[in-house]
């Protein structure tokens, strides 16, 4: 066991501003957190917090059960997801090609974006593509690769907000509101706008042409205390606090429940599961557990894009990843002091998994848009920890049985 897997352990007199002693409390406690960051347990309503841990058990038939722990208790209080909202955009992708049923049309299909409205743009190329030509495929890639806010708009444009909300609506996450590319240029009436799609074969023939569309719906989210902070800083400008009212939002739970049923689909509802491939799903964990360096087409510069760059459960706090054998399959979200990861970790040396969704709001000025927050002195820390300490109880676990 190396410097970094070992936690002074020391079980604490106090007790930890939750509903008994449950074992996310009993974890904590025991691995010293709760002395290391008592402002933040003592304090769950201002640092927005939410811990679900979920063990997956096996039978002797390989017969896989999940068993959730919730640290709080789940709420409808506003959050910005900022990049969480691109897990369930990329399976929907994926699931719209499959449903549209048309021939030659895949995920790796060259596709052009036309324009038609004001803030939308034209693309017929890609240069971190082997083809040089953009597709869907490439988008998702970048998308969970480096969590990158160009590729996510280009998906949101290919299935719309109507699509987006009515599809997740009917999966049960009927409080999920998708409404915004990642565009500070366009404004709530502009996101309502979609590009066209077109999709051509190798000899430059329409497979498949997508009209531009209009969403007419009510695009407001239906979250609780949506105005979020003190003060938004624009410029050298003091405003007041942000509505995000008219900004994407989904459930925390929700999302962790996307990531269980990309990772076990058969293990979650029928009806909360995307209508994807073993392909699909194949390709979505690929790019989901791969570090930016170890990638090709799109390629990436370690010193720019370091190991941990999206991932902070258990990875928070280091930049160089040694040992690879330890995955992190996961989605991020950082914007405005809002720092979110739900992650499944997974050891294909010790056979120890996990999922582990963690969000943690680190403002303390509590003025948004300042640049200004404690992603490395709280957040990533607290993350880093978070996950070591559920990594080492599931470890004890294991050499247990």
């Amino acid at each position: 066991m190396n410097a970094r897997q070992t936690i002074v352990i020391g079980l604490l007199a106090a007790c930890l501003p939750c509903k008994g002693q449950d074992l996310l409390t009993i974890i904590i406690k025991k691995n010293g957190l709760y002395s290391k960051y008592r402002e933040v347990f003592d304090n769950p309503t201002k640092y927005h917090l939410q811990v679900i841990y979920t063990q997956v058990n096996h039978d002797k038939n390989n017969k896989v059960t999940l068993k959730k722990y919730l640290l709080e208790p789940h709420t409808k209080k506003y959050y910005y997801p900022a990049s969480l909202v691109k897990l369930p955009l990329a399976a929907l992708a994926l699931e719209k090609i499959n449903q549209l049923k048309i021939d030659n049309l895949t995920k790796d299909t060259r596709l052009c974006i036309d324009s038609s409205y004001i803030c939308e743009m034209k693309e017929s190329y890609d240069t971190t593509s082997a083809s040089g030509y953009p597709s869907i495929a490439q988008y998702i890639k970048r998308m969970l690769l480096v969590s990158d806010n160009t590729a996510y708009s280009r998906v949101y444009e290919f299935l719309s907000p109507d699509y987006i909300n009515k599809h997740l609506h009917k999966m049960g996450y009927i409080n999920a509101t998708i409404n915004q590319r990642f565009n500070p240029a366009c404004d709530s009436t502009d996101n309502r706008y979609t590009n066209g799609f077109i999709f051509l074969d190798k000899d430059s023939d329409i497979i498949y042409k997508q009209p531009s569309t209009y969403d007419s719906n009510n695009l407001q989210n239906h979250a609780i205390r949506t105005i979020i902070g003190k003060a938004f800083q624009y410029g050298d400008k003091r405003l007041p606090p942000k509505d995000f009212k008219h900004n994407n939002y989904l459930p925390f739970e929700d999302e962790n429940a996307i990531l269980l049923s990309i990772i076990y689909p058969y293990v979650v509802q029928a009806s909360h599961r995307f209508n994807l491939t073993a392909n699909d799903y194949s390709f979505l964990k690929k790019y989901m557990g791969m570090l930016p360096r170890e990638s090709s087409h799109p390629t990436y510069d370690i010193k720019e894009y370091p190991d941990n760059f999206k991932k902070y459960i258990y990875f928070g706090t280091t930049a160089n990843i040694e040992d690879t054998s330890i995955r992190s399959y996961n989605i991020v979200g950082r914007a405005y002091g809002f720092l979110a990861d739900c992650s499944y970790i997974k050891d294909s040396k010790t056979g120890v998994e996990f999922f582990l969704s963690i969000l943690i709001y680190v403002n303390q000025k509590d003025i948004l848009n300042t640049d200004d927050y404690q992603y490395d002195t709280i957040g990533l820390p607290f993350m880093s920890d978070m996950g070591l300490a559920i990594y080492n109880y599931e470890l004890k676990k294991k050499e247990k049985k």
